[in-house]
C-alpha cells in the first residue's frame, strides 16, 4: 500500500513538473513574442521618423536656397543687396511669428497624427 502511494506522488511530481516546463516555456514564448513585436514597432517608428527627417532636411536646403535666390533677385530690384536680404530677413520673421501664433493648432495636429500612426501599427499587428 505504501508502494502505491509512492507510485501516486512520483507521477504527481512528474506531472508538476511537466506543467511546470510547459508554464515555463509558454511565459518565455509570449515574452518573446511581445519582444519581437516591441522592435517591430519601433523599428517601424524609427524609419517613419528617419524618413521624415529626411525630407524636412531637404525642404529646408530648397527653401534656404529659394529664399537667398529671392534676396538676390530683391537686392537688384532695389539696387542694394542689403535690402533684399533685409526683407527677405523680414518675411522670415513674419513666418516663424505666424509659426508661433499657431504653435497650439500644430501640436495638436502632431499629436493627433501620431496617435493615427501608433493605431494603424497595432491595426496591423492583429
Amino acid at each position: 500500500m505504501l508502494n502505491n502511494h509512492e507510485e501516486r506522488d512520483d507521477n504527481f511530481r512528474s506531472l508538476f513538473e511537466e506543467l511546470k516546463q510547459e508554464l515555463k516555456g509558454y511565459v518565455n514564448s509570449r515574452l518573446r513574442l511581445f519582444q519581437l513585436t516591441s522592435y517591430e514597432k519601433l523599428s517601424i517608428s524609427a524609419s517613419k521618423i528617419g524618413y521624415g527627417l529626411i525630407v524636412f532636411l531637404i525642404v529646408a536646403i530648397i527653401l534656404f536656397f529659394i529664399f537667398l535666390g529671392m534676396a538676390f533677385f530683391l537686392g537688384e530690384l532695389l539696387g542694394s543687396l542689403a535690402a533684399g536680404f533685409g526683407i527677405m530677413a523680414l518675411l522670415s520673421l513674419v513666418a516663424l511669428f505666424v509659426v508661433y501664433l499657431l504653435r497650439r493648432t500644430i501640436k495638436r495636429s502632431i499629436l493627433n497624427h501620431t496617435i493615427i500612426f501608433i493605431r494603424k501599427v497595432e491595426a496591423n499587428e492583429e
